[in-house]
């Protein structure tokens, strides 16, 4: 055999082998980077499942910088988007925070999970923004003209009254419960600072310290009156909804005491709170 034919047999099992080695490498590499990736996009879908969007942003960030993905990507947006508007809620901003529950939701490439869950935000979101305008923000008026008139005791059954809504410990209502805690105390040490008797006497049943109807609805040491209708305690969520259920048929539900609107709906005979007719309420208040 010529040596140029030898010459060029070794030469093609040179490159031959030579690319193989190439293509292993390259696999090699494209399967870490692939590894590496997915790893960062499940620590980013778990920490979604746990609701913590702040690591799931970052979570899709580093799988964005390892492969630059349209859904990693969109996946990082969503997250921002979902603490955003969280954000947002709590601060009373509720335009700004349905905003971005939108973005979630409509996103382009977007997790399935976080589009569910941006739902849910936008749900609850209406859910405390009615709540603000409907009950909250009343009282609070009311709160402030007595403070104008210098009714202090007036003022402070109106803070308490935002203080034994059913729902103001929750997340979004932080800022109302701290609101209304300091119009509370500021009252009741200006009623007590400069009343008679008769308001002192008063000033003991807002501060807690003589017989209310404060804790109805509550269950447990220090519950005060009957919370059950048919054999069943009313949750805090049945309050909110007799309370609402009052106030649609343009009576000031703000003054009407948890206890009260469990009596109403015990009276009522219904077996949901939003069947109550405002026939139903006549009759309870009727002498």
């Amino acid at each position: 055999m010529k040596k140029t034919t030898i010459g060029t047999i070794v030469a093609v099992v040179i490159i031959a082998i030579g690319g193989g080695v190439f293509y292993a490498t390259q696999k090699s590499n494209s399967d870490k980077v692939n590894a590496s990736y997915n790893s960062a996009m499940t620590t980013g879908k778990n920490a979604v499942a746990d609701k913590d969007y702040s690591e799931a942003s970052s979570a899709f960030a580093k799988a964005f910088r390892i492969k630059k993905t349209d859904q990693a990507k969109a996946y990082k947006n969503q997250s921002d988007n979902m603490t955003s508007a969280i954000k947002a809620t709590k601060k009373g901003k509720y335009d700004d925070a349905l905003s971005k529950t939108a973005d979630v939701i409509q996103s382009k490439n977007g997790y399935s999970v976080l589009v569910k869950q941006g739902k849910n935000l936008k749900a609850t979101i209406k859910d405390v923004q009615d709540n603000y305008e409907h009950e909250i923000r009343p009282i609070f008026l009311a709160a402030s003209q007595a403070e104008l008139n210098k009714q202090y005791l007036k003022a402070a059954d109106e803070y308490q009254k935002v203080l034994d809504l059913p729902y103001i410990d929750g997340q979004y209502y932080s800022q109302y419960k701290k609101e209304a805690e300091k119009g509370l105390k500021n009252n009741q040490k200006a009623a007590k600072d400069g009343t008679n008797g008769n308001a002192a006497q008063s000033y003991k049943a807002i501060s807690g310290k003589g017989p209310d109807t404060g804790n109805a609805g509550k269950t447990g040491e220090g519950a005060m009156g009957n919370h059950k209708v048919n054999g069943k305690t009313v949750s805090k969520k049945q309050i909110a909804q007799l309370r609402k259920r009052v106030a649609k048929f343009g009576y000031d539900a703000t003054s009407w005491s948890p206890q009260d609107l469990i009596d109403l709906y015990r009276k009522s005979g219904r077996t949901k709170p939003g069947k109550i007719t405002k026939k139903d309420i006549q009759d309870y208040l009727r002498p």
